[in-house]
Formats: structure tokens, sequence, C-alpha cells
């Protein structure tokens, strides 16, 4: 069996996902931005699993400092 790849079709779908994503932050960021990571850490994986996206561990860890701290994350489709 042969898979052929639409190109742009992928193109649309990772922009679909990283718009979901880009929207779930807004929304994260507005509700827990400065509070402790301790706080911050176990929201962060349901909030992204209501949209259908599941985060290693550490950029779970990774994405919590950075809301705590009120600075950028650098999100990474793979």
């Amino acid at each position: 069996m042969k898979i052929k790849i639409n190109e742009a079709g992928m193109r649309e779908l990772y922009a679909g996902i990283a718009k979901k994503i880009e929207d779930a932050d807004r929304r994260f960021r507005r509700q827990h931005e400065g509070y402790p990571v301790a706080e911050v850490k176990p929201r962060v994986k349901s909030a992204f699993t209501a949209i259908g996206v599941n985060l290693p561990e550490q950029q779970i860890a990774d994405y919590a400092k950075a809301v705590s701290a009120r600075e950028p994350f650098k999100w990474v489709i793979q």
C-alpha cells in the first residue's frame, strides 16, 4: 500500500492545530498568568487535553513556568 500526502492539506491541518493552541494559550494565560508555578502546572494538562492536544511532561513544566513568569512560550508541534 502506498500513501500519498497532500501537502496543502497538511499545511491546513497544522494551521488549524496552531490556531487551537493559540486560542487555548490566550484563555489559559488570562486565567493563570502570574500565579505560582505550583498552581499553574496541574491545570495545564487538562486545559490542553480538552482541545485534543497532549503535551509531554517537560513541555507542561516549561509552559507552566512561562505562564507563571508572564514570559512567551515557543510552541513546537511534533
